[in-house]
């Protein structure tokens, strides 16, 4: 299995279940709360980060978002402007915690041409 090659797929097209709407009214629901229900869904909390994009309902995560901290470096190269603060998503991508059935024995990210999916 490859490695991250910041090409920058992943920022660039987030791919969720959640609409749009789903995430804002959890989000805000978060933010009233008094503390944090450790249950409670990183991706809910990442709303303020997300650009809606658009939906394809032909697919299983058929919401497609962009991080607004995407951006490049001086020299061109993709880059994350919160990197050393990026969320939990984003630093275990592309592997999950909670996806215990995950198959590595092909692509492991649903990018073409991510640098997971390259060969050892």
């Amino acid at each position: 299995m490859g490695e991250c090659k910041r090409r920058g797929y992943c920022c660039q097209d987030v791919r969720l279940a959640e609409p749009p709407e789903l995430l804002e009214r959890a989000y805000h629901y978060w933010k009233k709360s008094s503390s944090i229900d450790p249950n409670f869904s990183e991706i809910y909390l990442i709303y303020p980060m997300l650009e809606f994009k658009f939906e394809n309902k032909d697919e299983d995560l058929p919401y497609h978002y962009r991080c607004k901290h995407f951006t490049h470096e001086s020299s061109g190269l993709p880059a994350c402007s919160i990197h050393p603060v990026r969320p939990k998503m984003c630093r275990d991508f592309p592997y999950y915690e909670d996806v215990k059935h995950l198959d590595t024995s092909g692509p492991v990210s649903p990018y073409e041409g991510c640098g997971y999916n390259d060969p050892d």
